[in-house]
């Protein structure tokens, strides 16, 4: 990962590139969920910056907590999602 390989003071220009190429792909379905699902608007925009939150990271420690952070995040945003569809 990208904050591992910065973190251990490795060349992350490679990894910096790929992290940003995904950034784009979360950007146009997060903005479709914020404007179709509006009840999702929130558990969707947790997600993803968890997800970012990763980058501020300054220990393999921090790293791993965020990237807890950022899974249960998700599994926040599968449960609201599970609920808006089962009302």
């Amino acid at each position: 990962m990208r904050e591992e390989i910065r973190l251990a003071g490795g060349d992350w220009s490679a990894a910096r590139a790929e992290s940003h190429a995904t950034r784009s792909a979360v950007t146009g379905p997060l903005l479709r969920v914020r404007l179709l699902l509006p009840e999702l608007a929130d558990a969707a925009q947790n997600a993803a910056q968890a997800a970012y939150d990763m980058r501020a990271a300054d220990s393999p420690a921090a790293l791993q907590e965020a990237r807890e952070r950022a899974l249960q995040a998700a599994d926040d945003l599968t449960t609201a999602a599970g609920a808006a569809y089962a009302g």
